[in-house]
């Protein structure tokens, strides 16, 4: 089919584009790679303008070339770079490149989605926009800044209850059922760019437990925090973070936000779009205590450490099977995967994880694919599939620690 620019070409690509996005969670192997780079032509999308600086990272001349155990096997960068499906891995000790890859199509200067690590981003702009006076306390509750929210559930659900997945409001996230309220209530409108949807389905949401009591991922909740945000500071999130994350940050690349529909509201919990190394970035701000490139504060001082501390109440979620760890917790948007370290987490094997001691950031971005698509015998079909597993597997773990020995 040969398309021009006229309105009826239009709406076919619309309607095409809408039709690819909607099941974006059934995508095969070969659709996730070309999907999650392209993502911006898929979906309605604002840019976040960075300077332009360009103002590259120093890398080591010698990059370090961890070996690590798992699942009964030496392994090595490039056994990690193909268990995990991972198209992006940069290691930043102490402000410098030591390792640097790139598979699946992605280079330097091309973005990759985020999935859920977007949620951390929403997280340090809800502290930036404290830091700058437009939210008081995370104890408002959420009709302060959409009235239009009295007499529903979340009359009396607050921000840090929204931080910390506790709203006590009824949502399915599963990712393998195409009528869970995360598909047929939060993608497939994003995908259709039906304006509202998700903001009117919240209206009528229904509470399974009191507001702050039971821990329960939620990721339809996260669009009120697009919608707070943009109330209490006047401007499109995108811009917002533009201003106070990317410029100061020194960012290399635009990114962007996805949008609800066409010049609608912000994603800000799924599938923004960032480089590699600007990805790192985020996780580097978070390891200055929220100090930017530029030596401008963008959060309160003790935000970093409050919002990522395993606050979530009644936290009762686990990746990985037996022996591996239990996980420890979740903060504002920020899993605690152990203590001593947190990570930007989000489903097809994105991470930006910080470990403060060390002063590093390790950031792996992306495309591992379901389980029917994946042969039995590598580590993340091994270990309860892609789906279970898609958050990465504990080998990450395990070559996490390699890579911080080796900078020893």
């Amino acid at each position: 089919m040969k398309l021009n620019n006229s309105i009826e070409d239009k709406d076919k690509i619309a309607w095409l584009q809408g039709l690819l996005g909607q099941d974006f969670l059934l995508w095969t192997p070969n659709l996730m790679e070309q999907g999650f780079l392209n993502w911006d032509q898929i979906f309605a999308t604002r840019v976040i303008k960075s300077a332009g600086s360009k103002k590259s990272f120093i890398k080591r001349t010698q990059e370090i070339n961890p070996t690590y155990g798992f699942l009964d096997r030496k392994r090595d960068v490039n056994d990690l770079m193909k268990d995990e499906h991972l198209s992006g891995l940069l290691v930043l000790h102490k402000g410098e490149v030591i390792l640097e890859r790139y598979a699946l199509g992605l280079a330097p200067d091309k973005a990759w989605q985020s999935s859920s690590v977007v949620k951390s981003l929403t997280s340090i702009l809800i502290g930036a926009a404290i830091q700058d006076g437009y939210i008081k306390s995370l104890d408002d509750a959420v009709p302060k800044f959409l009235p239009e929210f009295q007499g529903t559930i979340y009359e009396q659900v607050t921000l840090r209850n929204l931080l910390t997945m506790c709203s006590g409001a009824e949502f399915t996230e599963n990712y393998e059922d195409l009528h869970s309220n995360v598909a047929a209530d939060y993608i497939r409108p994003i995908a259709e760019r039906k304006k509202n949807f998700i903001l009117d389905r919240l209206k009528i949401a229904k509470r399974i437990n009191p507001p702050g009591k039971q821990f329960s991922y939620n990721t339809g909740d996260t669009f009120l925090l697009s919608h707070v945000l943009t109330r209490a500071t006047g401007r499109h999130v995108a811009d917002y973070c533009s201003e106070r994350v990317w410029i100061p940050m020194e960012m290399d690349y635009d990114g962007y936000f996805m949008l609800d529909s066409d010049d609608g509201f912000e994603i800000t919990g799924s599938c923004c779009g960032a480089t590699l190394r600007d990805y790192a970035r985020l996780g580097q701000l978070m390891l200055n205590d929220g100090v930017a490139a530029n030596g401008e504060r963008i959060v309160p001082e003790g935000w970093v450490a409050e919002s990522t501390a395993p606050c979530a109440p009644n936290f009762n979620v686990d990746f990985w099977p037996a022996p591996y760890p239990k996980i420890f917790g979740y903060g504002y948007f920020w899993w605690v995967i152990r203590p001593g370290s947190f990570t930007a987490i989000g489903v097809y094997g994105q991470w930006i994880h910080v470990e403060p001691e060390s002063n590093t950031v390790i950031v792996m971005i992306g495309a591992m694919p379901r389980d029917c698509y994946m042969n039995p015998s590598e580590p993340a079909a091994v270990l309860r599939g892609a789906h279970d597993g898609g958050l990465g597997t504990p080998g990450r773990l395990a070559f996490i620690d390699a890579a911080i020995e080796a900078c020893r």
